[in-house]
């Protein structure tokens, strides 16, 4: 059925074109679920985090259905966040047709404190982990994006939500995608679930447990989600239940690090796809020189270098407007991080790129009927535009643990609708829920943080939102005894 799906999503798309439609919020779980439900031959997933919440339960229940139906089902977790999970992993192994491996694990378990102390005697090994996520099914359709599985990657959080977006995909990127999946599948950094723990319990008890477990799970009351995306369409859930899907078009290649960069191998090594590249930031630095107008970068954790700030003034003294979407200290949720992006703030300004930092609580505004509102907004999308013609999307930051640490995965697509569709979103992000920092008149070292609030009146904060004297010198610390390579 879902060849059939993406046949008919792809029959306006010209020869070697893949198919884009953009998923965000609550629709972007849906159809992770529609997609699993319709499958019929295969379920692909790999991801970084998949969380013990609702919805994560509402997608390993989905799996395991879809193994009562003979699919075949592989599920690849990196093993950082797996503690207390393996019991719900092992249950779902009860089904032939499931096998679960995990990334470059840690060597103890029965806890975080093992796991902690078995780190400390390998922690430039543990210390690299697979921040890939994609979701394949039956070789057909895919999604791909910064996403992980969890409430608040879908905006249905009661205690804050992440602004993200990902995509479906079908034609041929899908099946660079596949091979690449099945390249880290096989890769000697991968292990088995059963050769890093063996069950603590029978397969009946485990089945029953999971059962359990998973069908006391109730999908959360989506009746007040509008019925159509920002550009007017239908769900994609109620399209892909139509037999066909709108999509935009466009030239793409995916694109992967090696699974070896978990093991420090930094020599350029390319698949079989001929799809690798030894990280995603060669790649977008070689795009941005072709850049002829303008660049717009979101990314929640950003820590630029030397090189990306050469770069940027080169590609700025040529005309090229640069502009940088991220989180604000009192939306980051890794504020570690932010120390490394604060020390690079001012020199950006004064390089003249234009940096926007969202405001945990403006983000509301730009909320679509159903999305939870109440919460704290913090951004987790990672994209970039380029001249509103080419797009990247993938699971890569800005920032030195992207490039130098984690495996990543990304997809570059060449579609001028997908990309101003980005942008537009990107755009809206800056202009109703984030502050514009800028230099404070003639200082080259004073900011200041400009925003527009609810009864549209500017307003202008002179002092960082958020750092208190307590958080400003828990940073200083921070920035004194963490590297910047490790942020």
């Amino acid at each position: 059925m879902l060849e059939q799906v993406a046949e008919a999503s792809m029959r306006d798309a010209e020869p070697g074109q893949s198919g884009f439609r953009m998923l965000l919020g609550p629709a972007a779980l849906d159809l992770r679920l529609e997609l699993m439900r319709k499958a019929e031959r295969s379920i692909d997933m790999q991801y970084y985090h998949l969380h013990d919440d609702i919805t994560g339960r509402l997608v390993m229940r989905e799996l395991r259905d879809a193994a009562k139906r003979g699919i075949r089902v592989r599920l690849l977790l990196d093993d950082l966040y797996t503690d207390g999970l393996e019991p719900v992993l092992h249950g779902l192994e009860c089904d032939r047709n499931v096998e679960v491996r995990l990334f470059n694990p840690f060597p103890t378990r029965g806890g975080v404190g093992k796991r902690i102390a078995g780190a400390l005697f390998d922690f430039a090994r543990l210390n690299r982990r697979m921040h890939n996520k994609m979701f394949v099914v039956d070789g057909a359709l895919a999604i791909a994006g910064g996403r992980n599985l969890g409430d608040e990657y879908f905006l249905r959080s009661l205690k804050f939500n992440f602004f993200d977006f990902d995509v479906l995909i079908a034609g041929p990127v899908v099946s660079q995608m596949g091979s690449l999946f099945d390249e880290y599948w096989n890769s000697p950094q991968v292990r088995t679930l059963r050769s890093v723990q063996l069950p603590e319990q029978t397969q009946e008890v485990l089945r029953q447990n999971l059962d359990i477990r998973l069908n006391a799970t109730k999908r959360p009351d989506l009746r007040l989600v509008s019925s159509v995306d920002r550009q007017g369409r239908s769900a994609p859930d109620t399209q892909l239940a139509a037999g066909r899907v709108e999509m935009v078009y466009g030239h793409a290649q995916a694109f992967a690090d090696s699974p070896a960069k978990a093991w420090g191998d930094t020599e350029v090594a390319r698949l079989r796809t001929g799809a690798l590249l030894d990280n995603n930031r060669l790649l977008l630095r070689s795009e941005f020189q072709k850049a002829h107008s303008e660049i717009a970068i979101a990314s929640p954790y950003l820590v630029p270098d030397t090189i990306a700030l050469e770069g940027a003034r080169v590609n700025i003294a040529r005309g090229v407007k640069i502009s940088l979407l991220t989180n604000s200290l009192a939306a980051s949720d890794e504020q570690v991080v932010h120390t490394g992006y604060r020390r690079y703030r001012d020199r950006m300004l004064r390089s003249g790129l234009t940096i926007f930092e969202l405001h945990p609580s403006l983000g509301q505004k730009i909320l679509m009927p159903g999305e939870i509102s109440g919460t704290p907004l913090r951004l987790h999308s990672k994209a970039t535009i380029i001249d509103r013609e080419r797009l990247f999307i993938g699971s890569a930051n800005f920032d030195p643990r992207s490039e130098a640490l984690n495996t990543e995965f990304g997809i570059f697509i060449n579609s001028p609708a997908l990309a101003v569709e980005a942008f537009d979103l990107l755009q809206l992000l800056q202009r109703e829920a984030s502050y514009q920092v800028a230099l404070k008149g003639h200082s080259e070292d004073e900011l200041q943080w400009i925003h527009t609030n609810s009864e549209q009146q500017t307003i202008v904060v002179d002092s960082e939102p958020g750092a208190d004297p307590w958080t400003r010198l828990r940073l200083f610390i921070q920035s004194i005894v963490i590297p910047e390579s490790l942020l």
